[in-house]
């Protein structure tokens, strides 16, 4: 009894996963949906209808899904290759140190700045439908941290709490989701809908594709921190093609017809419009609660690489992401959640480009060049930094992808005019110190 207690509560961190505890790929798969049949895609819909027709936001959502899916597969294959999360896979561009000060604290950030975000959103929808629905006033900021705490205590549990909890949300808010589309489509939305013209042009189809793919691209970066339980590569294209782009096309469009019928991107205000409240609360949460749990897991695979903690020191590291990332969730941040996804693309994206050419160009996608290296490894630093820069000052395009092919391409030519660095095996640096 008590050996299957242990075994629910995952003791992997930063080692490689043994091919005994690969999954099946459906597993994963749920994860990927999860992320994205959440609160925050649909309200991401919902802003896009500040300068982009229906038609736009569904072409703006599949172009940005898709780039998503490439980057989240070829991420994904260096996860499934090596067994390894992340920022151990991002050892051999960046350096030991390199990974731990610089990936793996803006990998936590990032992690922990959603989940205080998703948080945010949860439970601000929470108090808010509690009080039309049921006259219970539950202070904003309660919810907040009530839900947070529900959130983080799946992660810290980790993968298996993550696939069944996804398990169950993602089939209920698909069922909401199509409910919600079928009101609005077969009454008098429809012909709201059809009469529909943006009222300005503050959202264009470029600055909407970095508001897909910035809303995203950290779970892409990241993908290897649950693709190291794939089996195969195939695993890993199946999971991340079908658990992205279909489900994140339909919340995005959803979100967005949700806001035009209710004429707002409230939330509450739309699920009450919508005639479906207390199941709109139930979906809520349990969409969120995914999504968020797993940036709380991340955030705190992070931080396990950046204070060189063992494995078996990872619950109580998922632990501190997650209340960090509550408490931040009771401030205001939500106001700035659209220059927080642009500025997200700009910081993170840059990871995948020099990783992507290190794995794939130079080492041939194959793991047996794959091989962390000593200290900070200084052209994948530099290609980093380029690629940051580039993001922020190309005035055109898509910023996010910007970042990716200027890194990618600095890579390339500082790899072959700077020494190549020292590289060692996993056990030489350490990365699971007591």
């Amino acid at each position: 009894m008590t050996e299957k207690k242990a075994s629910a509560v995952e003791r992997i961190a930063l080692s490689p996963v043994p091919p005994g505890e690969r999954q099946h790929w459906i597993s994963v798969t749920l994860i990927q949906a999860g992320f994205m049949v959440s609160a925050t895609s649909l309200w991401t819909g919902s802003l896009m209808i500040d300068g982009l027709t229906l038609t736009q936001i569904i072409v703006t959502g599949f172009i940005g899904y898709l780039i998503v899916v490439i980057i989240c597969w070829a991420q994904g294959i260096m996860g499934s290759d090596l067994g390894v999360p992340s920022i151990v896979a991002a050892t051999q561009s960046f350096g030991d140190r390199g990974s731990q000060f610089i990936v793996s604290i803006a990998d936590s950030i990032s992690c922990i700045g959603w989940f205080a975000i998703n948080t945010n959103i949860c439970g601000a929808a929470f108090s808010g439908l509690m009080a039309e629905c049921f006259g219970i006033d539950i202070p904003v900021k309660v919810s907040i941290i009530l839900w947070g705490i529900v959130m983080f205590a799946t992660a810290v549990i980790g993968f298996n709490a993550l696939k069944y909890v996804n398990m169950i949300a993602v089939p209920i808010m698909c069922v909401v989701t199509v409910a919600g589309l079928f009101i609005v489509l077969s009454g008098e939305g429809l012909d709201t809908l059809k009469q529909f013209v943006p009222a300005s042009d503050n959202v264009t189809i470029i600055s909407g594709l970095d508001m897909v793919i910035g809303g995203f691209i950290i779970g892409a970066v990241l993908s290897a921190d649950y693709t190291r339980y794939q089996r195969t590569r195939e695993d890993v294209f199946k999971a991340s093609f079908i658990g992205i782009l279909p489900v994140g096309v339909i919340l995005l469009w959803a979100g967005a017809v949700f806001a035009i019928a209710a004429g707002s991107e409230d939330l509450t205000v739309i699920f009450i419009g919508l005639g479906i409240p207390v199941l709109g609360l139930l979906s809520l949460i349990l969409s969120t609660w995914p999504a968020n749990s797993s940036n709380a897991y991340s955030a705190g695979l992070g931080l396990i690489k950046v204070f060189r903690c063992s494995d078996k020191h990872r619950m109580k590291v998922t632990l501190i992401s997650g209340i960090i990332g509550t408490v931040v969730g009771t401030f205001e941040i939500i106001y700035y959640f659209e220059q927080f996804l642009t500025y997200l693309g700009v910081v993170i994206a840059p990871f995948a480009g020099v990783m992507l050419v290190d794995y794939f160009l130079l080492g041939r996608g194959k793991s047996e060049n794959w091989s962390p290296t000593k200290g900070v490894n200084w052209p994948g630093i530099i290609a980093l930094a380029a690629g940051v820069a580039g993001g922020l000052l190309i005035p055109f395009g898509v910023v996010s992808v910007n970042s990716i092919i200027i890194s990618a391409i600095v890579t390339i030519v500082v790899r072959k005019v700077m020494p190549q660095p020292q590289t060692v095996s996993l056990a030489e640096i350490n990365i699971s110190k007591e």
